[in-house]
């Protein structure tokens, strides 16, 4: 996974990050798993969401480097799995990151009206 990401132009990156940012606004709160440590301080388990676009996920916690990120999970119909942009944003990293379009020689002239 981290080639993937180190392989994706910080400008795509930066677009993927707006898409993923529009998705969750907006989405709806469907479970949510509160605990209340004994200092009364809260903490969640588990916090699912429906998108807008109807996908379920998942926010977790998941250790990485000196302290945890935020991960989202996927019901896919047949399970969950980590969200990724090469799965699930696969239309959009193409577009994002697709060579920019020239004319073939035949067309050059289509292209100029």
């Amino acid at each position: 996974m981290a080639e993937l990401l180190d392989s994706i132009p910080e400008a795509a990156r930066e677009e993927l990050e707006t898409y993923l940012n529009e998705d969750l606004r907006g989405a709806i709160v469907t479970v949510t798993a509160p605990i209340v440590d004994e200092d009364g301080r809260i903490y969640f388990d588990e916090i699912a969401l429906r998108l807008k676009n109807g996908r379920e996920v998942v926010i977790g916690a998941e250790g990485r480097g000196k302290w945890p990120m935020l991960v989202l999970e996927v019901n896919t119909g047949r399970g969950w799995r980590n969200m990724s942009v090469a799965e699930d944003y696969a239309e959009e990293l193409e577009e994002l990151t697709a060579a920019p379009w020239h004319p073939e020689p035949d067309t050059l002239e289509e292209a100029r009206l």
